[in-house]
């Protein structure tokens, strides 16, 4: 330990004038307030003296701490660590002094893997290095804010960026399209629409069958095992999976899609009857597209709209792949560098 009043190296460097940063401390002993509050107020810092950790903890979550005081013996000897630890991980970039007493390597070694920047003792040759330490941890606080305020700003303009960058490639190839003579909204083009339709009865196929326009294929399966038999054999642009099956229960057939085919348009149904409707299958859970279903022609009108919207499925992927081919190296630096300000975001100041 080189210095009577600080486990610290070194004398605290100057720091930025910091007016007005908040600073919290967290002592049961009210001669520590006493003597605390009038030596920081008078260096225009704004403090807050607690005598217990909870309540510390609490205010921390209402408000901006730039520096935290945390006495190791409140409210018993080394108790302070877990509450170092607690504000740490509640504030990150909240700089955290820890006060104690007594020399202690083993305190000094808790306290700063508990989150403390400093171990300050408690002594009276120790107040003017406790001043100058809260100073320089304001203004470190602020740095550090400042710097996560302009992370965030870049990480956000990043994303815009590349959004409108991806917009941009989607116009050019829209562009190449109609010079070729071609219209960019039918470029993906499907002559035979596969759908597996998972059902008991025939009623509904027959139906499909005949009302469907032009390039739809339909696949029949009597049961959940039978459709299962299917999705192995063939692939499905559209699979539906009736609710009212008797042999499996329609989620299992729903993950099984999933695994085996992911850009299969998944639509469970029920009837067509009284109380039919008819449910999209998206990531986050069903969505009710038709409310009400009780003649197969209400789903058999809608083909067409089903149609364009895998046509326009499939020419996003087609973007996104070409996008991808033509800006490999751009990606990956793009994915880079969104990784390392992400991982300085989440870990905090070191």
């Amino acid at each position: 330990m080189s210095r009577p009043d600080s486990l610290a190296t070194r004398m605290p460097t100057p720091a930025r004038t910091v007016v007005g940063a908040e600073v919290l401390v967290i002592d049961q002993d009210p001669r520590i307030h006493d003597g605390i509050t009038p030596l920081l107020t008078a260096a225009e810092l704004h403090v807050t003296c607690v005598a217990d950790p909870a309540a510390g903890r609490a205010l921390i979550k209402e408000k901006f701490f730039s520096v935290v005081l945390v006495d190791l013996d409140t409210p018993v000897p080394s108790a302070g660590v877990d509450t170092i630890r607690e504000l740490h991980a509640a504030s990150p970039t909240t700089v955290i002094l820890a006060l104690t007493p007594r020399r202690s390597f083993e305190d000094a070694v808790a306290a700063v893997r508990a989150g403390a920047s400093d171990l300050v003792l408690k002594s009276p040759e120790s107040v003017p290095y406790l001043k100058a330490r809260v100073i320089e941890a304001a203004g470190q606080s602020v740095g550090r804010r400042e710097v996560e305020a302009v992370l965030l700003e870049i990480r956000d303009l990043q994303g815009d960026f590349l959004e409108r960058f991806m917009e941009a490639e989607r116009r050019a190839a829209d562009l190449a399209d109609r010079l070729a003579g071609k219209d960019p909204s039918r470029s993906i083009s499907f002559d035979n629409l596969a759908v597996l339709l998972i059902d008991e009865v025939d009623s509904l196929r027959d139906t499909l069958i005949e009302a469907a326009p032009a390039g739809f294929r339909f696949v029949h399966a009597a049961s959940g095992g039978e459709g299962l038999d299917r999705m192995s054999s063939d692939t499905f642009h559209y699979a539906l999976v009736s609710e009212e099956l008797g042999d499996l229960p329609p989620s299992m057939i729903v993950s099984a899609l999933r695994a085996q085919s992911p850009d299969t348009v998944i639509l469970t149904f029920r009837g067509p009857g009284e109380g039919g409707s008819v449910s999209l299958v998206e990531h986050h859970g069903p969505r009710v597209v038709m409310p009400k279903f009780t003649d197969g022609s209400e789903l058999a009108a809608r083909l067409d709209e089903m149609a364009e919207a895998f046509r326009i499925r499939a020419r996003e992927r087609r973007y996104l792949q070409a996008f991808r081919e033509r800006h490999y190296d751009f990606l990956r630096r793009f994915v880079e560098i969104k990784t390392k300000i992400d991982r300085a975001m989440n870990d905090g100041p070191g």
